[in-house]
């Protein structure tokens, strides 16, 4: 099958994600109003709710958790599916997910900004968000750690951060393309052009940057990826460790986090599939990625599925009462329509993608990931409300009616993440162009076997003079990486617009210390997080069931999240530093604006009785241009 590497080239690629930024039709401005009025709606009810009281939402004896919480764990799932395509992957070296891994991050970050809200719609009064937080007062009430709902706070606020950071660095070479397109056609003094220069840090895509960036970015997949596991998961205590029937089951964390998957995975299909169409991406996000997605759902449909057969030979199994009448009801009581829909929806529906005809056609994609999306939310309600409604005794059971209000802030919060999204596809790029050109750069070689090394002995010291080689392709700069380090020029610089690992390997580069700001800031995370919790402990001193106030074990929750939360963080810092990030005006004046584009640069420094010839062998390596500075 083709891949972008064989559709399009690196100016091409560009053209086409950024031809997405132009200013848009009138009918993109008439849709992102109505979202934008579906967000007033959604806070104009939050409000009268604040106003009036939680009276107005349908949560009552005993439903305590109700559509709020629903909402709550299906976009926390929603947002899985960002990590899993753009950190996963990427550490088992999966080319198919760069077109759709930048749109997958988005949803990510914003997923993650639209189930926040839901914590503080269902506590009611939310001016009392602080008693969540832990800082010392006078009144010395701290949190109680060994509670999943404050594991929440930690795990899905680090999950966010986290998030974010990845989604912003994986960006920072296209951001310095939007920069330099702008600066030749709007000119630099336009106010476009100055904030695509400030987000792009003075990025120059040299190789001393691409050493820095391309390891960093590697620690941020590998500490991204434990958290697709452990946030879902810690989300998922908040029922486990319930004694009502239907949650207390150690099968609940890798279910929620198959689904969590499974629903993200449906969601980036049904983003993208329009967003290809409108934004006119189809040579990027091509038939050939969407069916790489439908794939990687079959593989969550199975477990999902299997999740769904578990529950009711778990009930047998264990021979609880409790347990097995509670199966009973679910299938035949009032919640039984939504019962047997779920695995309709969630796992008869994507199981048609086995067949190719299917999961190659655009709009049976579109229809069932549609379904799976409606299947999960379906299941979230399912979960939260089915055990409140129906616990052990029976004068204690009841029905739970969705309010009008609840009604209203849940479509409002459809609106609101989309009205977000929307604003992204204007305003950022949509796909990774870097990563896309990385491709065509693979597929070029490494110029190996084009024009060998010429011998010259002697290091090369207080160069006088800078001799700049512009290139068409990879290969031909990395002939000249090797005759001029072969030749023992020793001060040499590289520009290119993609991560070429073969360049750090020629100039023998180490991979640089980021690697111990990352191991820095995981070790402080880690040890803050238990200095935090234990601390909480002797404060609080509470002994509860003839037991001391230390639990180390849910503590290494609170540990974890420190752990990933600091340990990227670090990185971050550690790579704004050694990559010379930050420093808007320090852009050297040997950069040329194509190199972000399509054109390869290589610097070197020589002495005045090595001009020359330096001259002339970059002429023989068939570069494009020649360019001298003193």
């Amino acid at each position: 099958m083709k891949t972008q590497a064989n559709i399009l080239g690196y100016a091409e690629t560009d053209d086409t994600v950024f031809a997405a930024m132009e200013p848009p039709k009138p009918r993109f401005f008439l849709i992102l109003w109505i979202c934008a009025m579906g967000c007033a709606a959604l806070f104009s009810i939050w409000i009268y709710q604040v106003l009036v009281g939680m009276g107005v939402a349908g949560i009552d004896h005993p439903v305590g958790w109700g559509v709020y919480i629903c909402n709550f764990v299906f976009w926390v799932g929603i947002a899985h599916s960002g990590t899993l395509i753009s950190a996963i992957l990427h550490l088992v070296r999966s080319n198919w997910r760069n077109a759709v891994s930048r749109s997958a991050e988005a949803m990510t970050v914003f997923a993650v900004m639209t189930a926040g809200l839901f914590p503080l719609m269902h506590l009611g009064r939310v001016w009392v968000l602080y008693y969540i937080l832990p800082y010392p007062s006078q009144r010395q009430l701290w949190l109680n750690f060994i509670s999943p709902l404050v594991w929440d706070v930690f795990a899905v606020s680090t999950y966010f951060t986290v998030s974010s950071i990845f989604f912003y660095v994986g960006m920072i070479p296209d951001l310095a393309s939007i920069r330099d397109r702008y600066e030749v056609t709007l000119g630099p003094d336009d106010p476009r052009t100055k904030i695509y220069r400030i987000l792009a840090m003075g990025w120059t895509g040299a190789l001393s940057q691409w050493r820095f960036y391309s390891r960093g970015y590697l620690y941020f997949a590998a500490m991204a990826t434990p958290l697709v596991v452990s946030v879902h998961s810690v989300v998922s205590w908040d029922f486990a460790v319930g004694i009502l029937p239907g949650w207390h089951s150690t099968i609940f964390p890798p279910y929620f986090v198959a689904g969590a998957i499974h629903s993200g995975l449906a969601m980036v299909l049904t983003l993208s599939i329009p967003m290809r169409k409108i934004l006119k991406l189809e040579k990027i996000i091509t038939s050939f990625h969407l069916e790489s997605l439908a794939k990687t759902m079959l593989v969550t449909t199975i477990i999902v599925a299997y999740a769904y057969v578990l529950e009711p030979l778990v009930a047998w199994y264990t021979g609880i009462i409790y347990e097995q009448q509670f199966f009973w009801w679910r299938a035949t009581g009032w919640m039984a329509p939504v019962f047997w829909s779920l695995a309709v929806l969630n796992v008869l529906a994507p199981l048609l993608f086995f067949f190719r005809k299917i999961r190659r056609s655009i709009k049976a994609l579109f229809i069932i990931s549609i379904l799976v999306n409606i299947g999960m939310w379906l299941e979230r309600y399912f979960i939260v409300v089915g055990s409140t409604s129906h616990d052990f005794l029976p004068h204690n059971w009841g029905k739970y009616s969705i309010s009008l209000v609840e009604v209203g802030i849940t479509l409002g919060s459809f609106t609101f993440f989309f009205f977000i999204f929307l604003l992204f596809t204007r305003l950022l790029p949509t796909a990774p162009t870097s990563e896309l050109k990385e491709l065509l750069a693979e597929a070029h070689g490494d110029g190996s076997n084009v024009l060998p090394p010429v011998d010259r002995k002697g290091r090369i010291s207080e160069a006088r003079h800078r001799v700049l080689g512009i290139f068409s392709s990879p290969d031909k700069l990395m002939a000249g990486l090797k005759r001029f380090k072969g030749s023992g020029f020793e001060r040499i610089e590289a520009y290119s617009p993609v991560k070429i690992g073969e360049m750090g390997r020629i100039m023998g580069m180490p991979h640089g210390p980021v690697r111990y700001w990352s191991l820095t800031g995981a070790l402080l995370g880690c040890t803050g997080g238990f200095a935090l919790a234990i601390g909480t402990a002797g404060v609080n001193d509470l002994i509860v069931g003839a037991k001391g106030p230390l639990s180390i074990l849910p503590y290494c929750v609170i540990a974890f999240e420190g752990t990933v939360l600091l340990g990227a963080i670090f990185t971050l810092l550690g790579l704004i530093f050694h990559a010379r990030l930050g420093r808007l005006n320090a852009i050297p004046e040997v950069y040329d604006r194509r190199f972000s584009r399509d054109r390869f640069g290589l610097l070197v420094a020589c002495d005045e009785d090595e001009y020359q010839s330096v001259i002339d062998e970059m002429n023989e390596l068939q570069a494009e241009e020649v360019r001298t500075f003193e």
